[in-house]
């Protein structure tokens, strides 16, 4: 079994795929594209050890056996440090809690453990009355847009929603707005991206200070409990060993990330791509039930967790290639999520697609994300608040949009809009 190094040396069809290209960043279908007809497990030229997995059947497979394809730390996950400010990275991290494996990166049996307590806080049940202050907060941002003007979209729309709800839910104070929004953008800034040492500096210190803000509220939640996540985070049922604030930062941490990047830069996308659509504000106010099926159909086009990474625990065969042991494989859900064998046209925007709830881009198995109800209802959430309040978000200039520096999270750097109100 040879791999697709050599492989791909013998095909004067195949030209070398870069995912930290620019070019990719900002359009990485066409490669994707390829990659399934050509090359569906493919080892990156440059990193070798890393292996694109880009099909839907191999990367659901790969999604539902965890014993070959680990979530433990696999090594191609984060990059490292620049080597000059390696020991200030390493007193900052020694002020906080050591790293401590929850849900993305932990397999069974101490994922069960995690898994199970706060699947109790994500049930349907939880999710009911956690909708009135989603809905609430996507009213609020809807009704204080102004007719005519211009406003960055992500600034004003889908960066407030998701963060403004996750953080009322968790019962951090509205204060915390703006340093939740950062907390955030600090944990996922070295996913798939290369960081300046200044970078990783401010990165490594915004995650010292959620820890420790984090490990003070849930202090007070042990005194003083309230009817918020954190509480619910803190309390063990009978026969549970309740997890310490050094497990908690970690878990905590995640669910900030699930409850804001897959709606911040997925909900972005669906304004780009109903802005194609006349009339369709119109519609969606007529037939709120309509907001759910454009929110699956953009969930799947967009992918904005573009994939997962898995560390292979021994030496197996896998779409025709020899994967070796410990070497990594980037599960690409945006490329599974476009397989022609699939979906129909997969590069259209079709709300009323039959089979949208196919799409992986919430993961599947043991891993599927934890927050995708929240995830949903926050973006359904919008799309109702905003067609009540508006006819048009205008897209100012969708050929200059651009996306920012990762192949592992995908989301415009900014959405420049004119808003049109409906008449009062």
């Amino acid at each position: 079994m040879t791999s697709l190094i050599d492989q791909a040396a013998d095909s004067q069809d195949l030209p070398v795929i870069d995912p930290h290209a620019d070019s990719f960043y900002q359009d990485p279908y066409p490669a994707y594209a390829m990659l399934r007809d050509q090359a569906p497990v493919y080892e990156i030229p440059d990193t070798p050890g890393l292996f694109f997995i880009t099909t839907w059947p191999l990367v659901k497979a790969a999604l539902l056996d965890p014993k070959t394809f680990s979530s433990v730390m696999p090594p191609a996950r984060r990059s490292d440090p620049p080597a000059e400010v390696a020991d200030q990275i390493a007193a900052l991290r020694a002020q906080g809690f050591p790293y401590a494996a929850a849900l993305g990166t932990n397999d069974p049996p101490s994922h069960t453990r995690y898994r199970k307590m706060v699947n109790r806080s994500f049930t349907v049940r939880s999710l009911t009355w956690m909708e009135p202050l989603v809905d609430d907060v996507a009213d609020q941002i809807a009704a204080s847009l102004v007719d005519g003007s211009i406003i960055d979209a992500k600034a004003e729309i889908t960066i407030p929603l998701p963060v403004w709800a996750i953080m009322r839910i968790l019962g951090l104070p509205d204060s915390r707005k703006d340093d939740l929004r950062r907390w955030s953008d600090s944990a996922t800034a070295t996913l798939g991206g290369k960081l300046t040492a200044e970078e990783w500096l401010a990165a490594e210190a915004d995650m010292l200070e959620f820890q420790q803000v984090i490990s003070a509220e849930l202090d007070d939640r042990r005194v003083n409990p309230r009817d918020d996540l954190l509480t619910s985070l803190v309390s063990a049922e009978e026969g549970e060993t309740p997890l310490t604030n050094a497990e908690l930062v970690w878990l905590v941490r995640e669910l900030i990330v699930a409850g804001n990047e897959t709606t911040i830069r997925s909900l972005a996308d669906m304004l780009v791509y109903l802005d194609t659509m006349p009339g369709i504000w119109d519609q969606l106010k007529d037939d709120p039930k309509l907001c759910t099926q454009v929110v699956e159909e953009g969930i799947r086009m967009a992918s904005p967790v573009m994939g997962l990474w898995r560390r292979v625990t021994a030496d197996v065969e896998y779409g025709g290639v020899l994967l070796p042991e410990n070497s990594t494989v980037f599960l690409a859900f945006s490329s599974a999520n476009r397989d022609t064998d699939v979906f129909e046209n997969p590069d259209t925007f079709d709300p009323l697609r039959a089979n949208v709830r196919e799409h992986l881009a919430f993961g599947h198995g043991i891993h599927v994300c934890v927050g995708a109800g929240l995830a949903r209802l926050e973006a359904a959430s919008a799309l109702r608040a905003l067609a009540n309040n508006v006819t048009r978000i205008e897209v100012l200039d969708p050929q200059a949009l651009r996306y920012g520096p990762s192949y592992g999270l995908r989301g415009l750097v900014e959405l420049p809009v004119r808003i049109h109100r409906r008449p009062l």
